[in-house]
C-alpha cells in the first residue's frame, strides 16, 4: 500500500496543530471527536478530557441548529454552511469560563479533517474557537477610556475642535459647540478654516494657508494666539485665545486639534475695570478741585492761628522768664542770707563758743584737781562730771565743724594704709573719753588687718557707735535700768569675710534707727552696731544725711555724712 495518504494526513494535522486558534470538530451527535493542541491548551484542565464532551457542555450560548443531526436549520443559512465570528462564553472542562470568538463551518459528504483517527460519520462541524481574554480586557479599557475622554470633554469649559489631515471636523466637545453658536452635529465633517476662521478681525479674507491650523497640520508644529478672531454663527466675531496642536499616530500625522478659550466674559470684566478706574480718576478730580479752596482756607487759617500761637507762647516765656529771674534773685537773696548765718553760726562755734566752752573746761579740770584739798568730795565728783560733760560738748562741735569743713571743701579726706586693730584701740579709747572712765568695761578682739581709711575721723565714729550702745547720750548721762542689776560690758569685734571687713559692737541698751551706706553697704543699729566696709581701694563709705538718729549714733553719723571713706 502506498504511504501518502498517511504521510498527508500527519501533515495535515501538523498544519492544524499549528494554528493559532483552536479547531474543534463536532459530529452529528453533537459530541466532540478531535480537536488540535491549541483547542486541549484552551479546553482540557488536568485529569480531564476533551474529546468526547458535548458541544453545548463547552459553549452554552452555540445555536444549536447549526449541529449537523439537529432537527431543525437556522432561518438563514450560508450555502457553504459558513457562520460569522460570535462572542460568546466558554467553559473549560473543569467548569471555568472565558470569553471566545466561534466561527463555525460544515464538513459535508464524509469529508474528515483527520484521516487514521477511526471516524467515519457523514457530516461534521469544524469550530474555529479564538481565546479574547486578554482582547476583551484591552477592549474594555479602552472604552473606559473612551468614555472618560469624552466625560473631560463634556466638562472642559475651553472649546475643543479636531480635524482630520484636510482640516474637516471631526469632533467637536459642547463648549466649543457652545461658542460657535451651532450644534455638534451641524459641525461634523466641515471644513474649519471656512467655517469659523475666514476673516481677520477687521473683516478681510484670512487665507488658510496664512493660517494656525494649516502650519500645524503641514509642519506638525504648535501655535498658541492670543486675540484671534472666531466667526461664529451668523456672522458673530467672538474673541479667543487659541491654540493648534498635532494629533499622530505613532510618527504619522493624523490631524490636529484647535482648543480655545471665549475672551468675551474677561474683556467685559476688563472693560468693566476700566470704566469703574476712569470713574474713580474723575471722582478724585471732581473732589480734588472742590476740597482746593476749602484746603486753602483751613491752611491759611492754620497759619494765623499758629503765629497767634507763637505770639501769646513769647509773651508766657517772658512772662515767666520774668518771674524765674525774680525768683532766682530772692532765692540768691535767700541762699545769702542763709550762707551769711551759715558763716556766722561756724564763727560762733568755732569761736565765740569753741573758746569759752574750752576754757571753762580747763578751769573745771583745775577746780575739780583740788590741789589743795579743800572741797568736799561730792563737789569734786560735781566738778569732774561737769569737765567730762564740757568735753563732749566741746568734741561735738569739733565734729560738726569738721563736717562743714568738709562739705565746703576746705578740708580733705586723708586716707593712709594702717592696721585695723590700731584703729579699734584708738575707737575704744575715745569712747573711754565720751563715757568716762570705768563706768563700762570692754571685750576686744581686732585682728591686724591691712586697710586704706582717715584713721583719726574712723576711730572717733567707732567711739561714737560704743558710747551708744554702752546706754551714754551726748549730755554723758546713762539711763536707769528698770530691772536691776545690767550686764555693762561692751563687746567691739572686727572680722574679714572676703573682701568685707566688718566691725561688730555689741552693748547693753539699743542704738540709733538705723544708717543706709552707698553702694548697698549696710549700717545697722540694733541692740548691736555693724560697720561694713570693703578693704579694696577705691570703695565708697557713705553715711546718708537726714535719718533719724539718737545720742552718740547721730554724732558719729555727723562726723561722716556727705563724706567719702576709701577703705
Amino acid at each position: 500500500m502506498s504511504s501518502r495518504p498517511s504521510r498527508g494526513a500527519a501533515r495535515l494535522a501538523a498544519i492544524l496543530d499549528a494554528l493559532p486558534d483552536a479547531l474543534v470538530l463536532v459530529n452529528a451527535n453533537g459530541t466532540v471527536v478531535n480537536a488540535n493542541t491549541i483547542a486541549l491548551e484552551a479546553f482540557e484542565a488536568p485529569g480531564t478530557a476533551l474529546v468526547g464532551r458535548g458541544l453545548l457542555d463547552l459553549l452554552p450560548e452555540f445555536d444549536s441548529r447549526l449541529i449537523p443531526g439537529s432537527m431543525r436549520r437556522p432561518d438563514q443559512r450560508d450555502p457553504r454552511g459558513r457562520t460569522k465570528p460570535t462572542r460568546m462564553v466558554a467553559r473549560r472542562t473543569d467548569g471555568t469560563e472565558f470569553p471566545v470568538e466561534v466561527t463555525s463551518a460544515n464538513l459535508e459528504n464524509g469529508q474528515q479533517a483527520y484521516d487514521g483517527y477511526g471516524y467515519s460519520g457523514d457530516e461534521l462541524l469544524m469550530l474555529v474557537v479564538r481565546d479574547l481574554t486578554g482582547t476583551v480586557d484591552t477592549e474594555a479599557e479602552l472604552a473606559r477610556s473612551q468614555r472618560q475622554t469624552e466625560m473631560i470633554l463634556r466638562a472642559a469649559s475651553e472649546g475643543v475642535v479636531g480635524t482630520d489631515t484636510d482640516g474637516r471636523i471631526v469632533l467637536v466637545n459642547p463648549a466649543a459647540a457652545q461658542i460657535l453658536g451651532y450644534r455638534a452635529g451641524e459641525l461634523g465633517g466641515k471644513e474649519l478654516h471656512n467655517l469659523v476662521v475666514h476673516s481677520r478681525a477687521d473683516g478681510s479674507p484670512f487665507p488658510y494657508a496664512e493660517s494656525p491650523l494649516a502650519d500645524t497640520l503641514r509642519s506638525g508644529r504648535k501655535h498658541r494666539v492670543r486675540g484671534q478672531v472666531l466667526w461664529a454663527k451668523g456672522d458673530k466675531k467672538v474673541p479667543v485665545d487659541l491654540t493648534t496642536a498635532p494629533v499622530r499616530d505613532g510618527d504619522q500625522l493624523v490631524g490636529a486639534v484647535m482648543t480655545f478659550t471665549d475672551r468675551r466674559p474677561y474683556d467685559s470684566v476688563v472693560d468693566e475695570k476700566t470704566a469703574l478706574e476712569q470713574a474713580h480718576a474723575d471722582e478724585l478730580e471732581r473732589l480734588s478741585e472742590e476740597h482746593a479752596s476749602d484746603l486753602t482756607a483751613l491752611r491759611q487759617k492754620h497759619v494765623t492761628e499758629v503765629e497767634e500761637l507763637l505770639e501769646r507762647h513769647a509773651e508766657e516765656l517772658a512772662v515767666a522768664e520774668d518771674r524765674y529771674a525774680a525768683l532766682g534773685e530772692r532765692e540768691k537773696d535767700r541762699y545769702e542770707a542763709l550762707s551769711g548765718r551759715h558763716e556766722q553760726l561756724l564763727t560762733l562755734l568755732a569761736q565765740s563758743l569753741r573758746g569759752p566752752l574750752d576754757e571753762l573746761r580747763r578751769e573745771l579740770a583745775v577746780l575739780a584737781a583740788d590741789d589743795a584739798g579743800q572741797l568736799w568730795p561730792e563737789a569734786n565728783q560735781v566738778l569732774h562730771h561737769l569737765s567730762a560733760g564740757y568735753s563732749r560738748i566741746t568734741q561735738l562741735i569739733d565734729n560738726v565743724l569738721g563736717y562743714q569743713r568738709l562739705d565746703a571743701g576746705t578740708e580733705d579726706v586723708t586716707r593712709t594704709k594702717v592696721m585695723l586693730d590700731a584703729v579699734v584701740a584708738a575707737g575704744v579709747e575715745g569712747a573711754v573719753e565720751l563715757i568716762g572712765p570705768g563706768r563700762v568695761q570692754f571685750a576686744v578682739h581686732a585682728p591686724p588687718i591691712e586697710a586704706e581709711v582717715d584713721p583719726q575721723r574712723l576711730a572717733v565714729a567707732l567711739a561714737h557707735l560704743i558710747a551708744d550702745v554702752a546706754g551714754v547720750d551726748a549730755t554723758g548721762n546713762a539711763p536707769v535700768s528698770a530691772g536691776g542689776y545690767m550686764d555693762n560690758t561692751v563687746v567691739v569685734a572686727a572680722a574679714q569675710r572676703g573682701e568685707v571687713v566688718r566691725i561688730e559692737v555689741r552693748g547693753p541698751y539699743a542704738a540709733g534707727e538705723g544708717i543706709q551706706l552707698h553702694g548697698g553697704i549696710g549700717f545697722t543699729w540694733e541692740h548691736e552696731a555693724h560697720l561694713y566696709f570693703k578693704r579694696a581701694a577705691g570703695d565708697e563709705l557713705l553715711f546718708g544725711p537726714g535719718h533719724r538718729l539718737r545720742g552718740h549714733a547721730a554724732e558719729a553719723a555727723g562726723l561722716f555724712a556727705g563724706q567719702e571713706v576709701a577703705v
